[in-house]
């Protein structure tokens, strides 16, 4: 768990059942939803006690209010979100749970397909969920998993390899093949095959193999952005620690300046939570400083970095928060939720929040 997340994950526990305690707001808007405009931000969801969509919270909760194991975008603009079960937000604002978790000791990533079923990663394997709620194993041997650090093979039949238990898939290349971040390695699955695309071999400053975290992401040109984490730790890599895979194997790094206007301190410095693919040739970054803090969202595309959003001095992630209208959002009232995924123009971010962020980008 990151540096960022402990704090929010504790607060989180604290604030089951109280009411939200900031506002940005002092006018009078009822329950009406406002969806932002271009450069604001408003909650797309308020399920906490007396919100305005509490009515959500018996389902919403199991999804967005805890640590995040994965969120992604269907391709009808749903949002997904896998916690405790798997939930679904739809874009007329209504929840539902895709999947009960109830047996999942370890699970992470998850993506949405054109073909209206979504693929998880679970204990070890990756299985897709179909439209009338059948499951199948696409990769992954059940039973014993493998450790981090052993050679791998280039490829082998999808449901024959050992994965970690905390492999998962993250993202879905043009071509239709799913990439699946898997402990120290990053796999490709496609037509019953998965081929090693590479493997971490460097450590961190302290000597600690890295680790693939679950906050990858892919672009829409196929490049995978990869998120390394000390072995151990769950402590979130730098944001000049990302490394990026092109589908042609080539690896390479996100392009930094030394800074960003609108956020203080070094941007390489900062550590990252989450990725998500920006719809074009970039990604979308939320980072958050050494000690905690200083929340944002940066743009990665085209070689520049742009700010996003940012938290005001004071916002604390997991704190109750309540946002009444659309609202600035490089002064956010509220801690940013941890993860995000992107859908037409938007950013979509929950977790350890009892509310489901809208970021309008375009």
């Amino acid at each position: 768990m990151s540096l960022r997340a402990l704090p929010a994950a504790l607060a989180a526990v604290l604030l089951v059942g109280t009411a939200a305690a900031c506002t940005s707001d002092s006018g009078d808007h009822g329950n009406q939803w406002v969806a932002p405009g271009k450069g604001q931000a408003a909650q797309l969801l308020d399920f906490s006690d007396g919100g305005r969509d509490a009515a959500t919270k018996d389902v919403a909760f199991y999804g967005f209010h805890g640590a995040s194991r994965g969120m992604a975008t269907g391709p009808d603009g749903s949002t997904y979100a896998l916690g405790q079960k798997l939930v679904q937000l739809k874009r007329d604002r209504t929840v539902s749970i895709r999947l009960d978790g109830g047996g999942w000791t370890s699970a992470g990533g998850v993506v949405a397909p054109a073909d209206d079923s979504v693929v998880y990663g679970s204990n070890g394997q990756v299985k897709k969920i179909g439209p009338q709620g059948n499951e199948t194993v696409l990769a992954g041997a059940s039973g014993q998993h493998r450790t981090a650090g052993h050679p791998l093979p280039a490829s082998a039949p999808a449901t024959t390899v050992r994965f970690t238990a905390n492999a998962g898939p993250f993202g879905i290349r043009p071509d239709g093949s799913i990439l699946i971040a898997d402990g120290d390695a990053l796999w490709t699955l496609r037509d019953g095959t998965v081929r090693r695309l590479y493997q971490v071999t460097a450590k961190s400053s302290d000597g600690l193999p890295l680790l693939l975290a679950q906050n990858n992401a892919v672009d829409a040109t196929g490049t995978a952005y990869l998120s390394p984490e000390s072995e151990g730790t769950g402590v979130d890599g730098t944001l000049g620690d990302v490394v990026t895979v092109r589908p042609d194997g080539r690896l390479g790094k996100p392009l930094l300046p030394a800074k960003i206007s609108g956020l203080p301190g070094v941007l390489a410095a900062y550590r990252v939570r989450w990725l998500t693919g920006d719809g074009s040739d970039g990604v979308f970054v939320l980072v958050y400083d050494r000690s905690g803090g200083n929340g944002a969202v940066v743009h990665l595309h085209s070689g520049k970095a742009e700010l996003i959003a940012h938290e005001k001095a004071g916002a604390a992630s997991g704190k109750p928060c309540s946002i009444t209208r659309p609202v600035d959002a490089l002064h956010l009232p509220c801690g940013l939720p941890e993860a995000m995924t992107y859908r037409s123009g938007s950013l979509i971010l929950g977790g350890l929040a009892d509310f489901v962020l809208q970021i309008r980008v375009a």
